[in-house]
This record gives C-alpha cells, structure tokens and sequence, in this order.
C-alpha cells in the first residue's frame, strides 16, 4: 500500500485534518521507531490510532517491519525459526481448544505467530527453517509491545510456496551464536550444531527429590563444546541422534575451573532436532 493512498484515507475518514498535520504525525512517528519504522508502516500506525481500518492488497507480502497493530487480512511470509509444542485450552463455552506460537523471520525482523484450531495441526517442528506463507491473517499488539501475528478459520498456509526463494530470507544460523564464538561474557544464547557425542543419563538425588542430567558433545565449524542437559531435557537427545543436527533455544554459557566453556540449559532450554542440514551452516 502506497504512502499516499493511506493519507488519502485519513483525510477522507478526518477531514479536520490537514494534509500537513497527517505527514508531521507520521514523520514524528518514523523518528520515534529510531528506523524501525517504514514511512507507509509509520501511516498506517496514525491511522491505526485514528481508528482506522485497511484492507490490505494481498497480491504482494507484507514484510514484518510494516505490520501494524489492527491489520486484518493481510499475507506475511518468512522462514521458520522456531515451533512451540502444541497446547489445548478450554473456551469460555468449555470447549476445547487447540493451539499452536511460530516464529518466523524475513529481512526485516522476527515475529510470533499464534495458530489457532484445526491451523495448529498444520505446522508441527519439522518445519523448522523451512519457508511459510501465512494468507489471511490479523495482526495485534502484544502486552509487551510488540507486534503479533493470529491465524484463524479463514487463514491459509502454505509450506514452501514455489513462487519464494528461499535465499531472499535470512538463513537459520544467523538467530544463533557460533560454538567458536562463545565466552563467559555470553549469559543466554541459540546454537546449532552436529550431535558428535552422547554420554548416559545419571540420576541423582537431591531435596526435592530426584534429578536427571546427560552430557553431549556437539560442534559446528567453528568447534566442539559440551554441552550438560538437565532433568526434561536430558532425554531429548539420545544415543541414537548422533550426527544428528540440533538446535538449543535459551541455554546458559559456563565457563569451567579450567577456563573451558561449557553450555547448561535451563527451564526456558529448547532443544529441537532438525531433519535437514541448518540453512547458513558450512
């Protein structure tokens, strides 16, 4: 959508609005985004302040820089990042109810995606850094602020669409840290990486009751680290998923009494094996 087609709706909808007035919102609110806003992302802000709708032109992507809370309709495609487990709930009519957050990436930023029903059995960890096109989408701001992508009854997506190349999107390593790479100066990281070695659970006791921890080796280009999994997530990776590629969301960096580092995850620790070669990784 045209600059100049959303200030045409704004003074149509406010006409005690100056062409003037409307351009000074917007290029005030492009200068508080600090470049994180696109002049047309910037209008459609104000007129989403103003209270005023869009229909989105669906024949082209919306890129994540450009939402807007209060979209309806509109079409955002990027690579899969990451796909949360899927979870149930109960409507307030005490039906249940299924879904499912994404994250997807494109050049220009990272969004949640929240797969509502019968959409959230469509997408499962498989899909990891492949490619998505969500048609028919709404789009909201979340508490914290940032913008949030739901898709319901009337959405549509697509894996892999043939007509987007791959190579236009970011590739999955760049949202993580290189093993070389990594420092006690590092509290919180992602890393992807080849499963080279996988060492037996031990249990051990401790006042709550009983723990659960595994080591496991696993390097990238760059080097090998070790990596010490802690009770759930000790038994997402087994002997079996050696050469295996994986990927760690949210795992901590320690650095050893020799001066080594090692990586621990912790509660917030994802650990997602990926089917296929990461994109970015050599």
């Amino acid at each position: 959508m045209l600059l100049e087609d959303i200030i045409a709706k704004i003074l149509s909808v406010r006409p005690e609005l100056t062409r003037e007035e409307i351009l000074n919102r917007i290029r005030e609110k492009e200068r508080s985004a600090k470049g994180f806003l696109t002049p047309e992302s910037a209008a459609l802000s104000l007129a989403a302040d103003l209270g005023i709708s869009f229909k989105v032109d669906l024949r082209r992507d919306l890129k994540i820089k450009d939402l807007v809370s209060g979209l309806n309709d509109v079409t955002v495609s990027g690579r899969v990042i990451y796909v949360d487990s899927l979870r149930s709930f109960l409507s307030h009519e005490g039906r249940e109810g299924f879904k499912r957050v994404i994250s997807l990436a494109d050049d220009t930023g990272l969004i949640k995606a929240t797969l509502w029903n019968e959409k959230a059995f469509l997408i499962d960890a498989d899909v990891i850094d492949e490619i998505v096109r969500l048609s028919h989408v709404s789009v909201r701001r979340e508490s914290h602020g940032k913008m949030a992508l739901n898709a319901g009854p009337k959405s549509i997506i697509e894996i892999n669409p043939k007509d987007l190349d791959e190579k236009s999107y970011p590739p999955l390593t760049s949202f993580t840290k290189k093993i070389g790479e990594l420092s006690s100066q590092n509290k919180q990281v992602n890393i992807v990486g080849i499963v080279k070695r996988v060492h037996p659970p031990s249990i051990f006791k401790r006042q709550d009751g009983e723990g659960k921890v595994r080591l496991v080796e696993i390097s990238d280009e760059s080097g090998r680290v070790l990596v010490v999994l802690w009770d759930e997530n000790a038994d997402a990776i087994s002997e079996e998923h050696v050469e295996r590629y994986v990927m760690l969301l949210e795992v901590r960096v320690k650095e050893r009494f020799d001066g080594g580092i090692e990586i621990h995850s912790g509660k917030q620790t994802k650990v997602l094996l990926l089917r296929r070669k990461p994109s970015g990784f050599k």
